[in-house]
Formats: structure tokens, C-alpha cells, sequence
């Protein structure tokens, strides 16, 4: 069994050392594709990966989907049986002592992997060689064709926060990308919803709104279409309008009605609007939903998650809310519930 990692990489001289080190050990080969570096990253993940090291050159035409796609072949070209992606700004964190012996034992071609927190996955490991490729140019989803997708809970990865200028940098290239594939896709949900995040990313709240409303009004993937309100409705929140927050968050409960975390931001703007009796029955509805006195470990998601809103964060709203009402003892309950839904977070995820 030969498992390779895989790394995009331009000028990432002040990262790339620590994501190879965090695979370094444990698979056959570091495969890193120069896609235009002129700082020292290439000889940085050389000197960490040693012996180990493969390096090609994939010319940059703007396109993720390619250079990723490019890697995959690669690994099939050097005889891989796995590969794992690994970004210059992520780090892999092993769930199991033995590692290699976890990823023989997998059914499946693609797999799916946490974030450290849990609040999203991505496909990370893959059988090779592939049954499906990755398309968009930014923002690139693996379409697996004929393959089965599934998770993988022996591993995990991290994300090294960017610097401002590097976040800033990164949101207007992709809101130059996501413009343009809108344009060529108007129905594409994933175009659309990632045009709202950057729009948000860049302070741009009614734009932003416009394109989460557009890509949960054609009610593609209802994850996607719920979390676009939900994230409407954190515009909404930015702007001091606390009625289309909770407008919004009710919207997507029509489109799925298992997201613990709409009920949660339904309690919160609820408070802030001053409209305490919603707040309440808002909060007991996400803690009906959540992880921790409710059914939402029965609920299966992929997509983006906000664990503190499925544990602990109802309890909290609830407990102001009774303060408001004049019911100290209710608050005193919710306080005591709310420490034992941050303890079990804790337990259950780590963090």
C-alpha cells in the first residue's frame, strides 16, 4: 500500500514546512506541485519530506480544479493507492495510533474529513486511482462519478489562520473567480452560495444577501439552502435588522428543518428585537434540535456546522431571556444546563 500526500503550492515559504511535517512520517511520498513559486517553499518541503519528496510543475491558469486534478494524476503516475490533500495552510492531525493500518481497512473511493472543530469537511482522502475529478475554478468540489463517498473519523485537519493581507487578498481573487462563473452558471447553488461568503468576507452585507437568497430560492442541496439563509441572516444581524434575521432563519428551516443552529440565531435576533416570548420558544426549539438534549446526533450533515449553537449557545439566549421575564430560577436552570452542554462539547469534540 503506497499513500501519498498532496500540495498545491505558490510562494508559501512561512507554511509549507509545518503541513509536510504533519504527514511526513507516516506516508510514502510528499507529492508538491509547483504551481509558480519563487520564494523558498520548494526547498523547504524538500528538506522536511527528504527522501520522500516528488515535486512537479503545473503551469497556473487560475483554475483549483485543475491543478488539483493534475496532483491526482500524478499520484496515480508515481503508483499511489491513497492520497491524502493536504493545503500549505493545513495541518493533519491522526485520530488512530495506527494510521496506515485504518485507511487499509476502508470501503470506499472518497473520503471526508473533519475539520478540527467539526464545523465542516472536506473530501480529503482518496483511493487512487480516482473515479471522479474536482471541478470549479475556486471554491472546487470532488464530483466522485461512480464512486461511494463516506467519512473518515481517523484523521483530522486544522487550518493555520491567513494573515489580513493574505484574507484579503484571497477574498478579492475569489469574487473575481465566483463573478465570473455566476455568470457562465446562474443556477449553480455553490457558486452562488460561495459568491454571498466572500461577499460577506469583504463587508458587503446586502450584496451578500442577495446572492444567499438567490441560491436558496432554486432549492438545490438543502443543507446548502438552509445554511444561505442561515448566513442571510447573519448579514441581516450585521445591519441591526433583527426582523429578517429571524425571517431568514425561518426560511430555512423550510428548506431543513434539522439545522439546530437556524432556531439558535432565530432566539438570539428574537432577544435583540425585544421580542422575549420568541426568543424563549425559539431557544427550546434548537435545544429540541441540538446534541445535547435533543435528536441532533440522529441528524446526518456534511455540510457547514456551528457546534456551539447545537450545544451550549440555546441555553444561553434561554437563560437572558427568563432574567428578562423575571423567572430567576429558570435562568438558574438554563446556567446550570448550559455549563453541562459546554462540558459534554468539550467531551464529545475536543475543543
Amino acid at each position: 500500500m503506497k499513500i501519498v500526500s498532496l500540495t498545491l503550492t505558490g510562494n508559501n515559504a512561512n507554511s509549507i514546512e509545518a503541513a509536510v511535517a504533519s504527514v511526513a512520517d507516516w506516508v510514502d511520498a510528499c507529492i508538491v506541485i509547483d504551481t509558480g513559486v519563487t520564494d523558498e517553499s520548494l526547498a523547504i518541503a524538500s528538506a522536511v519530506a527528504g527522501e520522500k519528496y516528488v515535486e512537479r510543475k503545473f503551469g497556473w491558469v487560475g483554475d483549483f480544479a485543475a491543478a488539483r486534478n493534475f496532483s491526482l494524476a500524478v499520484a496515480k503516475e508515481i503508483g499511489a493507492n491513497w492520497a491524502i490533500i493536504l493545503d500549505t495552510d493545513e495541518r493533519i492531525h491522526l485520530q488512530s495510533s495506527n494510521i496506515r493500518g485504518a485507511i487499509a481497512s476502508l470501503a470506499g473511493d472518497v473520503f471526508l474529513v473533519y475539520e478540527t472543530n467539526r464545523s465542516y469537511c472536506k473530501e480529503k482522502l482518496f483511493r487512487i486511482p480516482t473515479t471522479g475529478k474536482y471541478v470549479g475554478a475556486t471554491h472546487e468540489y470532488f464530483d466522485c462519478g461512480s464512486g461511494v463517498r463516506t467519512f473518515m473519523e481517523a484523521i483530522a485537519f486544522s487550518e493555520v489562520p491567513k494573515t489580513a493581507a493574505a484574507t484579503l487578498a484571497k477574498f478579492n481573487r475569489d469574487l473575481e473567480i465566483l463573478d465570473r462563473l455566476v455568470k457562465a452558471e446562474p443556477t449553480n447553488t455553490r457558486w452562488l452560495f460561495y459568491l454571498g461568503e466572500t461577499l460577506k468576507n469583504l463587508g458587503n452585507n446586502q450584496q451578500a444577501i442577495i446572492a444567499y437568497r438567490d441560491c436558496a430560492n432554486l432549492n438545490g442541496w438543502d443543507e446548502e439552502a438552509a445554511w444561505a439563509c442561515y448566513r442571510e441572516a447573519e448579514c441581516w444581524l450585521a445591519l441591526a435588522d433583527y426582523r429578517e434575521a429571524i425571517n431568514a432563519c425561518a426560511k430555512g428551516l423550510t428548506k431543513h428543518a434539522g439545522i439546530a443552529e437556524l432556531a439558535w440565531l432565530a432566539a438570539y435576533a428574537s432577544y435583540y428585537a425585544g421580542l422575549n416570548a420568541q426568543a424563549i420558544h425559539w431557544a427550546h426549539m434548537s435545544i429540541a434540535m441540538g446534541k445535547h438534549q435533543g435528536y441532533g446526533k440522529a441528524i446526518q450533515r456534511i455540510g457547514f456546522q456551528y457546534p456551539e449553537a447545537q450545544y451550549e449557545k440555546p441555553y444561553d439566549v434561554l437563560k437572558y431571556a427568563l432574567l428578562r421575564k423575571g423567572d430567576a430560577e429558570g435562568a438558574k436552570l438554563a446556567e446550570q444546563l448550559y455549563q453541562n452542554a459546554c462540558e459534554t462539547r468539550l467531551r464529545n469534540l475536543g475543543n
